[in-house]
């Protein structure tokens, strides 16, 4: 990064009045008056599940609210580093990666939604949202199409931005770290004029940054302005963004020979680049706005009106090993040092419009309130690529010296076009403010144009249905069934489209919420994945839709925080995911690949006062996960499991903070996951960070 870029100034606002959630707030030392947010670590309040502003004990669904007072005490640096403590998140599934956030929920794929609205609708690359721009994480477990259209089975993973605040309150901060990591980041937020009516929030981020991975930088900048402006009956609220990231692939698929299963002295350091600094890259700029319109006509008829417009252009570039043609023995030397290498570009420009236009009903039929929700939703997402693979020169893995690498032509790939409309409408039923009973059900069409082929339709219909209820001592147990479709592009041998592939959950659970800042959930499922493709067995060069996966598995997870300033977290879940239908022989009944059983986590945090305007802050947390297990025809290897340690040591003054945040405390070297096709994912070696805050 320039010098001169270095120097811009950062910041520009973000949205809306804090509609979306309420949660239970608690303060530390930094006076009311110059905070810029409340302290929010146990969320009462969340809006994913229902598109409503409902308690999360009146959901009748797993969901999870990380809020980024919790993720900034974890040391949180990208979306998926916020999911780390979170029931039934493998939160970094593919470890150390900047590609993409690949975090998985119970064994399955999310789908990534910001304020609302999907982001991501396919494996391109773009880039990842800035977390010091996020008010929290709410992650929904299981199928949700019936809400939110064509998604996976996993989930939703839904960002919510910061928006602006009627309070005045700013803040800019300095961040320095290992990996020769600095970053200045702001945030102002605060009334606009003397009316009452208009406020404004900024926040913005300039970084300079290496990697654990040599010879890659992880630079970006971020600004965000918002204004929003609120009525009697009205609220608008305007937020834009824009990013540029620079930086290259983290992960160099280092082969399984030469790490897991290396012999001693052959073990390579995670650190190792096997690319080119001059040809491996990833340069993502995204721009976006979004208008986020509410208007309550009366008591009873509230209008919202969503909508976002999205420009991404990417370009990525990166060199790998060839560990594929012989997984047990990749080199092409005597010696065992020199692999050969392949390459791999694609230059995505995406355009995603989205917008999302509901009314709700609040009325009373009898003894039974009603919150009906009625709407239409439209996405429209086109795409233009190029790319190029192909092989280039080998490299010495253990002098990885980078020579004679040339750029292949980019070669267009078809433009794609992508719309969907849906049309839902949703019941929340409540009776003697006790009993809440869920009922929904939606109809997608969607339409796929690709450049050269025949466009495809699909029509799906799904519902959902669920119930929970307040037994006394605020437990409430529920028990849901959701439905979720995801279109399968492309047609078989003769010229058949492929079905959608749906998925169905049953889950059922207890929530507990003793005090307005504790709250403990239990939940068991069972997803039912249909209609993937697998192998013709009549005819090698067909696929057909006879696949099934199923996961099912339960979630323990709890946050109180304890008058004294003493915060615990904690979570456990065990999935077993596996295949259950395939054309496949061997793997039916077997384990899906590399995703783990067993995940646990813990936090502890503690305020301690040591003077009459400072507090000493200290967490310590723990990360367990399970092995995995990545299997073929005929090989299989196991990727052993590993436990993590973050600690956060925080200084806290009236204007002034100091925090110093550490993960992988202890610096251990492992593997998420290892595969048979003979490559290792390197995870996250240590890392600290440290913060010097100041607040206006």
């Amino acid at each position: 990064m320039s010098g001169h870029t270095r120097r811009h100034l950062l910041l520009l606002s973000m949205i809306a009045p804090t509609a979306l959630a309420s949660a239970i707030a608690q303060a530390q030392s930094v006076d009311d008056a110059k905070s810029l947010d409340s302290v929010v670590v146990v969320a009462e309040r969340a809006t994913t599940a229902t598109k409503t502003d409902t308690p999360l004990m009146e959901t009748p669904q797993a969901i999870s609210v990380v809020t980024s007072a919790l993720f900034t005490d974890r040391g949180a640096r990208n979306l998926q580093e916020t999911l780390r403590y979170s029931a039934g998140v493998t939160a970094d599934a593919w470890g150390l990666d900047t590609r993409a956030d690949a975090s998985t929920v119970r064994g399955l794929d999310p789908t990534q939604y910001v304020d609302g609205m999907r982001k991501l609708f396919n494996f391109s690359p773009m880039a990842r949202p800035e977390v010091y721009g996020l008010e929290r994480v709410e992650v929904l477990r299981g199928p949700s199409s019936m809400l939110y259209g064509a998604g996976s089975t996993g989930g939703i993973i839904n960002a919510i931005s910061k928006r602006p605040n009627f309070q005045d309150a700013g803040e800019i901060g300095l961040q320095l770290g290992n990996f020769d990591r600095k970053q200045l980041q702001g945030d102002i937020t605060g009334q606009l004029g003397d009316s009452g009516n208009l406020a404004g929030r900024l926040v913005g981020v300039v970084r300079d940054s290496g990697m654990q991975t040599d010879e890659i930088d992880d630079d970006r900048i971020y600004i965000a302005p918002s204004i929003t402006w609120r009525g009697e009956r009205t609220n608008l609220t305007v937020l834009a963004s824009y990013q540029h990231d620079k930086t290259a692939s983290s992960q160099q698929f280092l082969p399984v020979v030469a790490t897991l299963k290396a012999p001693p002295g052959r073990k390579l350091d995670p650190s190792t680049f096997l690319g080119d600094k001059d040809f491996d890259k990833l340069d993502a700029r995204v721009a976006s706005a979004t208008v986020l319109f509410d208007h309550a006509f009366n008591d009873v008829v509230t209008w919202r009106s969503n909508l976002r417009y999205i420009d991404s252009k990417t370009e990525f570039r990166e060199i790998f090993p060839d560990t594929y043609s012989n997984p047990e023995y990749p080199f092409i030397d005597a010696d065992g040092r020199v692999v050969n290498r392949l390459t791999y570009g694609v230059k995505p420009e995406d355009r995603i419009l989205t917008s999302d236009n509901s009314l709700q009903f609040d009325f009373a039929t009898g003894a039974f309130q009603h919150l009906l929700l009625a709407g239409v939703d439209y996405t429209d997402f086109r795409e233009e690529s190029s790319t190029f693979s192909g092989a280039t020169t080998p490299i010495d893995i253990y002098n990885p010296v980078s020579t004679g690498v040339t750029i292949p032509e980019y070669l267009p790939l078809p433009d794609q076009r992508s719309t969907q409309t849906g049309v839902y409408v949703q019941d929340q039923i409540r009776w003697a403010d006790r009993l809440s009973v869920v009922l929904g059900a939606r109809r997608d069409h969607v339409r796929t144009e690709t450049q050269g082929i025949a466009d495809q339709t699909d029509n799906a219909t799904t519902y959902r249905v669920g119930l929970i209820g307040d037994v006394g001592a605020n437990v409430s147990p529920y028990v849901t069934y959701t439905e979720s479709f995801v279109p399968v592009l492309g047609q078989d041998l003769f010229g058949n489209s492929f079905d959608p592939m749906r998925g169905h959950q049953v889950e059922t659970g207890v929530k507990w919420q003793p005090t307005r800042n504790a709250m403990f959930t239990a939940a068991i499922y069972k997803i039912t994945e249909t209609n993937r493709q697998t192998n013709d067995p009549d005819n090698v060069l067909n696929v057909v839709q006879t696949g099934e996966i199923e996961s099912k598995g339960i979630e323990l997870e709890g946050a109180y925080v304890f008058d004294n300033d003493f915060t615990v977290t904690a979570s456990y879940s065990h999935n077993e995911a596996e295949v259950t239908k395939s054309n496949i022989a061997w793997e039916v009944d077997r384990r899906l690949n590399d995703t783990p059983q067993d995940l646990a986590s813990v936090w502890l945090a503690k305020g301690f006062q040591v003077g009459d305007d400072m507090t000493l802050r200290a967490g310590l947390g723990g990360r367990y996960v399970g092995s995995t297990v990545s299997a073929g025809a005929t090989t299989s290897i196991r990727t052993p499991s590993y436990t993590l340690a973050d600690a956060l040591l925080e200084l806290q003054m009236p204007q002034w903070t100091v925090a110093l945040n550490v993960t992988n405390l202890f610096d251990k070297e492992y593997f998420a996951p290892c595969r048979y096709f003979g490559d290792c994912f390197t995870g996250n070696t240590r890392t600290v960070v440290g913060t010097v805050t100041y607040r206006f």
